[in-house]
């Protein structure tokens, strides 16, 4: 992929995040074959038995996720104000859908008579439940936790200036690996106890997706480089930690090294294949991959609500029962998507765009101004000196042609007029409306925040 590549948002990415949540959608309802009926000894549950082995599809589609995200959002960073813009557009993808999703868990738990802590749903809203120490609605969504830090760490480093330098991404990366396995080792030395986290391993294979961009697009120097060093650190570390791991029974690696081992290393070949071959190029994996962040969601609430009519067996009816699985939870994805998630997206579009115009400088303004007046100077003196021809627009000037005489040629609604239109429409109705959703929105992650803190420490001063 060269660096001429236009952005498109690569099509063969979107068809790669729909192999992703496929992926982990099947890793899933293997898993809860093995839970259900763990005794069976049909042909599906050996089946689930030998991939569970010797591959971990849902450590795939997660790293696969991963790498693509490391790929691409850095890069959608841009604007008048492109911290804002950035902000804006990640709330505006993300909360709408995981909102409905966590309101659907919350009333389903109610519903069953086991309602959620108000303390759990509001962490949960946050996108954040890790750090108030409260479990996620669902188990399945803990890699939001994950794409949350990345993009924070990817504004500061933005804000810093060093978002492409290779340097610093590579030292990042390496500490945060740093952060995961030094601890582990510690404690398998009996030296001292440390808490363990694998959010720095998770971490660094966000970073080695954007330090993939910079090798393979931007083809910056040292890239290449540093992407083969985190990759061979990586490894070194899912080794080093395993041990450990598979002892404690972590979520990391519970299924054993090699699936895990192996679903990295797969992850990695398909993406970087992905990228240098620019495939896979089916325009329906790619309408599925639109939809992947809502069958994350919701799939696993579709499997709960099957598995009540079609219960696992371990037989080969099974294959009905994961087939409705997938298509109730691809019909539901493409609703929500539909109806949730692009009216959102382009709404946080909007607004972005809308900030944009009402930001521009005075002395554009000004700039363009005195730009169209120079041309409809020159205009006038060429037509008033006989000449054959109209001297050319400067390049944010448009012009329409009369009867075919290029000499009569003058301005059409030029930037300047659709700039100052742009902003005095800023005050309109519609957009006060849609400046409150914004406004709603934000104050309502921001009011869960508040509130989970004071709840908290009500609690902390109640037991003392």
């Amino acid at each position: 992929m060269s660096p001429s590549t236009p952005r498109q948002r690569y099509a063969n990415l979107d068809a790669l995040r729909a192999i992703a949540a496929l992926a982990v959608m099947v890793e899933h309802m293997f898993g809860d074959l093995l839970r259900q009926v763990p005794s069976a000894t049909g042909p599906m549950s050996t089946l689930a038995q030998a991939l569970v082995q010797n591959l971990s599809l849902g450590r795939f589609g997660v790293a696969l996720f991963f790498l693509i995200s490391g790929f691409v959002v850095p890069f959608s960073i841009g604007g008048e104000r492109p911290l804002r813009h950035f902000a804006v557009s990640r709330l505006f993808r993300l909360y709408p859908a995981l909102w409905l999703a966590l309101a659907v868990l919350a009333t389903t738990a109610w519903l069953a008579g086991d309602a959620p802590r108000t303390a759990t749903v509001l962490a949960n809203l946050t996108m954040a439940p890790p750090l108030f120490s409260q479990p996620w609605l669902s188990p399945i969504h803990w890699t939001l936790f994950i794409e949350l830090l990345f993009y924070v760490l990817v504004a500061l480093l933005f804000f810093a200036g060093t978002l492409k330098h290779v340097g610093v991404l590579l030292a990042l990366s390496l500490a945060l690996i740093t952060a995961t396995v030094l601890p582990i080792q510690l404690r398998t030395h009996g030296v001292v106890n440390l808490p363990i986290q694998y959010l720095g391993m998770h971490l660094s294979f966000l970073f080695l997706g954007l330090l993939l961009r910079l090798w393979l697009v931007e083809r910056m120097r040292g890239a290449r480089l540093s992407a083969v060093i985190l990759v061979l650190v990586q490894l070194a570390a899912l080794l080093s930690v395993s041990q450990f791991s598979l002892a404690r029974g972590d979520n990391f690696v519970m299924e054993g090294l090699r699936p895990v081992l192996s679903a990295y290393v797969l992850a990695f070949a398909v993406f970087l294949a992905a990228i240098r071959l620019e495939r896979p190029r089916s325009p329906l994996l790619a309408r599925i991959g639109l939809t992947s962040y809502s069958m994350y969601l919701f799939h696993g609430m579709v499997n709960a609500a099957v598995y009540r009519v079609l219960p696992l067996t371990g037989q080969l009816g099974d294959i009905a029962t994961m087939l409705v699985c997938t298509g109730l939870t691809l019909l539901l994805s493409w609703l929500v998507y539909r109806v949730v998630e692009r009216p959102m997206i382009k709404l946080g579009r909007r607004i972005s765009s809308k900030r944009d115009v009402a930001l521009v400088p005075s002395s554009r303004l000004v700039d363009t101004f005195h730009r169209q007046v120079e041309w409809n100077g020159a205009l006038v003196a060429a037509t008033a000196g006989g000449q054959d021809s109209a001297p050319h627009p400067p390049p944010d000037c448009r012009a329409v042609r009369h009867g075919g005489d290029r000499s009569l040629e003058r301005p059409l609604d030029p930037p300047l007029s659709e700039i100052v239109a742009e902003a005095a429409r800023e005050a309109s109705v519609s957009d006060k409306i849609v400046g409150g959703i914004l406004g709603t929105a934000i104050a309502a992650v921001t009011l869960s925040w508040f509130a989970l803190l004071g709840y908290v420490g009500w609690k902390i001063a109640e037991s003392l």
